[in-house]
Protein backbone atom coordinates (compact mmCIF):
# COMPACT_ATOMS: atom_id res chain seq x y z
CA UNK A 1 0.00 0.00 0.00
CA UNK A 2 1.04 3.55 -0.96
CA UNK A 3 1.37 6.19 1.65
CA UNK A 4 1.70 9.55 0.29
CA UNK A 5 5.04 11.06 1.92
CA UNK A 6 5.43 14.28 4.29
CA UNK A 7 7.50 15.67 1.33
CA UNK A 8 4.98 15.07 -1.10
CA UNK A 9 1.83 16.38 1.15
CA UNK A 10 4.35 19.31 1.61
CA UNK A 11 4.34 20.21 -2.25
CA UNK A 12 0.21 19.44 -2.43
CA UNK A 13 -0.85 21.48 0.16
CA UNK A 14 0.58 24.43 -1.73
CA UNK A 15 -1.55 23.75 -4.41
CA UNK A 16 -4.98 24.73 -5.45
CA UNK A 17 -5.48 22.44 -8.48
CA UNK A 18 -4.14 19.69 -9.97
CA UNK A 19 -4.96 18.03 -13.08
CA UNK A 20 -6.91 14.88 -13.62
CA UNK A 21 -6.92 12.55 -16.91
CA UNK A 22 -10.00 10.50 -17.19
CA UNK A 23 -10.57 8.62 -20.38
CA UNK A 24 -14.18 8.01 -21.70
CA UNK A 25 -15.61 4.44 -22.80
CA UNK A 26 -15.19 5.11 -26.31
CA UNK A 27 -10.81 5.70 -25.52
CA UNK A 28 -11.70 9.61 -25.63
CA UNK A 29 -9.47 11.27 -23.00
CA UNK A 30 -10.07 14.20 -21.22
CA UNK A 31 -7.66 16.16 -18.75
CA UNK A 32 -9.09 19.08 -16.49
CA UNK A 33 -7.74 21.07 -13.18
CA UNK A 34 -9.90 20.34 -10.16
CA UNK A 35 -9.23 21.91 -7.16
CA UNK A 36 -7.49 20.02 -4.45
CA UNK A 37 -8.54 19.42 -1.29
CA UNK A 38 -6.50 16.85 0.82
CA UNK A 39 -4.27 14.52 0.95
CA UNK A 40 -4.30 11.80 3.63
CA UNK A 41 -2.60 8.57 3.49
CA UNK A 42 -3.18 6.74 -0.04
CA UNK A 43 -5.99 8.87 -0.77
CA UNK A 44 -6.31 12.33 -3.23
CA UNK A 45 -9.27 14.23 -2.12
CA UNK A 46 -10.20 16.54 -5.25
CA UNK A 47 -13.69 18.69 -5.61
CA UNK A 48 -15.57 18.27 -9.03
CA UNK A 49 -17.85 21.35 -9.72
CA UNK A 50 -18.68 20.80 -13.22
CA UNK A 51 -19.51 17.54 -12.38
CA UNK A 52 -19.62 16.70 -16.32
CA UNK A 53 -16.61 14.81 -18.49
CA UNK A 54 -14.74 14.02 -15.43
CA UNK A 55 -17.83 12.34 -13.47
CA UNK A 56 -19.23 10.29 -16.24
CA UNK A 57 -15.64 8.95 -17.48
CA UNK A 58 -15.18 7.62 -13.71
CA UNK A 59 -18.25 6.23 -13.23
CA UNK A 60 -17.84 3.69 -16.12
CA UNK A 61 -13.81 3.92 -15.41
CA UNK A 62 -12.56 4.64 -12.12
CA UNK A 63 -9.26 4.69 -13.36
CA UNK A 64 -7.62 7.97 -13.22
CA UNK A 65 -4.39 9.86 -13.41
CA UNK A 66 -3.44 13.21 -11.33
CA UNK A 67 -0.67 15.25 -11.90
CA UNK A 68 1.19 18.27 -10.86
CA UNK A 69 4.42 19.85 -10.83
CA UNK A 70 6.72 21.44 -8.25
CA UNK A 71 8.03 24.94 -9.59
CA UNK A 72 10.57 24.89 -7.00
CA UNK A 73 11.89 21.86 -8.06
CA UNK A 74 10.62 21.66 -11.36
CA UNK A 75 9.93 18.15 -10.74
CA UNK A 76 6.29 16.75 -12.17
CA UNK A 77 4.29 14.03 -10.53
CA UNK A 78 1.87 11.57 -11.27
CA UNK A 79 -0.47 9.36 -9.35
CA UNK A 80 -2.08 6.87 -10.83
CA UNK A 81 -5.02 5.33 -9.07
CA UNK A 82 -8.67 4.51 -8.89
CA UNK A 83 -11.70 6.74 -7.84
CA UNK A 84 -14.93 6.74 -5.73
CA UNK A 85 -17.04 9.79 -5.88
CA UNK A 86 -19.02 11.25 -2.69
CA UNK A 87 -21.70 13.15 -3.18
CA UNK A 88 -23.82 12.99 0.23
CA UNK A 89 -23.14 11.33 4.08
CA UNK A 90 -21.32 12.17 6.46
CA UNK A 91 -18.18 12.63 5.40
CA UNK A 92 -19.64 14.47 2.53
CA UNK A 93 -20.99 16.86 4.97
CA UNK A 94 -17.90 16.81 6.84
CA UNK A 95 -15.91 18.01 3.77
CA UNK A 96 -18.11 20.25 2.50
CA UNK A 97 -18.38 22.53 6.13
CA UNK A 98 -14.17 22.78 5.33
CA UNK A 99 -14.22 23.31 1.68
CA UNK A 100 -16.58 26.14 2.61
CA UNK A 101 -14.31 27.45 4.99
CA UNK A 102 -11.53 27.10 1.87
CA UNK A 103 -12.96 29.09 -0.43
CA UNK A 104 -13.91 31.87 1.89
CA UNK A 105 -9.88 31.71 2.77
CA UNK A 106 -9.41 31.59 -0.68
CA UNK A 107 -11.64 34.44 -1.71
CA UNK A 108 -9.52 36.53 0.68
CA UNK A 109 -6.37 35.73 0.04
CA UNK A 110 -7.19 37.13 -3.97
CA UNK A 111 -9.12 40.18 -2.36
CA UNK A 112 -5.80 40.74 -0.06
CA UNK A 113 -3.05 39.76 -3.49
CA UNK A 114 -5.18 42.49 -5.47
CA UNK A 115 -5.44 45.11 -2.92
CA UNK A 116 -1.51 44.67 -2.26
CA UNK A 117 -1.11 44.52 -6.11
CA UNK A 118 -3.02 46.34 -7.64
CA UNK A 119 -3.96 43.52 -9.99
CA UNK A 120 -7.23 43.24 -10.77
CA UNK A 121 -9.14 39.77 -9.27
CA UNK A 122 -12.74 39.15 -10.42
CA UNK A 123 -15.13 37.86 -8.80
CA UNK A 124 -14.98 34.26 -9.42
CA UNK A 125 -15.43 32.37 -5.83
CA UNK A 126 -18.65 33.36 -6.10
CA UNK A 127 -19.91 32.22 -9.20
CA UNK A 128 -18.57 28.53 -7.75
CA UNK A 129 -21.46 26.07 -7.97
CA UNK A 130 -22.02 25.19 -4.11
CA UNK A 131 -23.18 21.96 -6.17
CA UNK A 132 -19.79 19.59 -6.11
CA UNK A 133 -18.93 15.82 -5.51
CA UNK A 134 -15.88 14.66 -3.57
CA UNK A 135 -13.58 12.37 -6.00
CA UNK A 136 -11.51 10.01 -3.56
CA UNK A 137 -8.68 8.63 -5.53
CA UNK A 138 -6.86 5.55 -4.18
CA UNK A 139 -3.47 6.23 -5.26
CA UNK A 140 -1.39 3.05 -6.25
CA UNK A 141 0.84 4.35 -8.39
CA UNK A 142 3.46 7.36 -7.98
CA UNK A 143 5.65 8.24 -10.82
CA UNK A 144 7.79 10.92 -10.33
CA UNK A 145 9.89 13.10 -13.51
CA UNK A 146 13.05 14.77 -12.57
CA UNK A 147 14.47 17.72 -14.59
CA UNK A 148 16.65 15.74 -16.56
CA UNK A 149 14.21 13.48 -17.23
CA UNK A 150 14.95 10.71 -14.80
CA UNK A 151 11.98 8.75 -13.90
CA UNK A 152 11.12 7.26 -10.07
CA UNK A 153 7.92 5.22 -9.58
CA UNK A 154 6.69 3.91 -6.71
CA UNK A 155 3.67 0.98 -7.05
CA UNK A 156 1.65 -0.65 -4.21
Amino acid sequence: MIIISDALLNILEKREFVSIATVSPGGQPNSVPKFFFRAKGSFLYLIDHVMGRTVENLRTNPLCSISFMDLNTLEGYRFNGKARLISGGKSFDAILKEWKNRLIKLSTDRVIAAVTTGRKSGHYELEISERFVVLKIKVETIIKIGRKGDVWQETS
